[in-house]
């Protein structure tokens, strides 16, 4: 019997873009954690042979040092850059048609001139997604978004994250929608496809618990191991087993801190999980990705939206 296919991706989220979200005035004289990170991003998917789509963000494209670290990625077996944006603004909502559509053009020129191909997804940052994305999407010929996370728990995320970042202000009311709101809790939690000026797109969900609508991407996985492994295991075990009984095809959600312990937090420590020492935060993630790889056909997203549109590639 065929498995029922999930795919997995990353939001390739640099350590200025945190730190902007949280208002710090300094975001843009920070490190990147690239080069630690990325080599750790790729021995972890290389021993499991999974593939990846990572969500790049512009704004680090152009720097010649990142993409180099970017392009390890490109060792994988199997690998998609997508479309984050170019300047990972959790708040897409507020800005005007025109700057949304320079946000993404100026992102997908850049991975074209890297890496020779125009992206064909894209994810909102903070799954910001307003209706004019998605038109400028559809009209730019792009395939999927994946900006949708259908989660119950958004308010409460959103309050966590207001609280460890102590955003004031215009900065606090511009995040009002980060997460995305009840609507999003709303929407379809598996993929859907939208038509929008005649114009066919698919909508990649990022997967939640089903019934629940709790979250289950990797982030949120270990901020739960961070209190007990064992229940963070049962969790996913849950997770899984419910997605393969609903006929659920999971697309699940990795980000750069995941790959990092208490030894690399540094202004990094009001991330979730950031008290974890590294390997016991890898160990987690190593299990959990394999418990992933053995029980589902794990492709990139494009490769899940040319199985959604009858195995046509282009």
């Amino acid at each position: 019997m065929s498995r029922l296919i999930a795919s997995l991706s990353l939001d390739l989220d640099n350590q200025w873009a945190y730190l902007r979200a949280a208002g710090r005035d300094h975001w843009e004289t920070s490190d990147s954690y690239f080069p630690q990170v990325i080599p750790r991003i790729v021995q972890t998917l290389q021993e499991l042979n999974l593939p990846l789509t990572t969500f790049l963000v512009g704004r680090d494209l152009v720097h010649p040092d990142r993409c180099e670290s970017i392009s390890q990625l490109t060792e994988l077996s199997e690998w998609e850059f997508a479309n984050h944006s170019f300047n990972h603004e959790p708040w897409l909502h507020t800005l005007a048609e025109s700057e949304i559509a320079a946000e993404i053009d100026e992102t997908s020129e850049a991975i074209k001139q890297n890496w020779g191909t125009a992206p064909v997804g894209f994810r909102g940052p903070g799954f910001s997604c307003p209706p004019a994305v998605l038109g400028i999407l559809a009209e730019r010929g792009f395939r999927y978004d994946a900006s949708v996370f259908p989660t119950s728990m958004a308010p409460v995320a959103r309050a966590y994250y207001m609280m460890k970042t102590g955003l004031r202000g215009a900065d606090r009311d511009r995040a009002s929608q980060l997460y995305g709101g009840w609507k999003a809790m709303r929407q379809p939690n598996r993929p859907f496809q939208r038509t929008i000026n005649a114009t066919n797109l698919w909508e990649i969900p990022v997967t939640v618990m089903p019934g629940s609508r709790t979250p289950i991407h990797f982030s949120y996985l270990t901020y739960l191991a961070s209190f007990s492994k064992l229940a963070a295991k049962q969790y996913f075990r849950t997770t899984l087993r419910l997605c393969q009984m609903s006929g659920t095809s999971p697309s699940l959600l990795l980000h750069p801190p995941d790959f990092m312990g208490a030894e690399d937090a540094g202004e990094m420590s009001f991330f979730p999980a950031m008290k974890m020492r590294r390997e016991s935060k890898l160990g987690i993630l190593r299990w959990a990705l394999g418990k992933l790889a053995n029980q589902f056909d794990v492709r990139t997203l494009r490769s899940q939206v040319d199985s959604l549109d009858g195995g046509h590639k282009e």
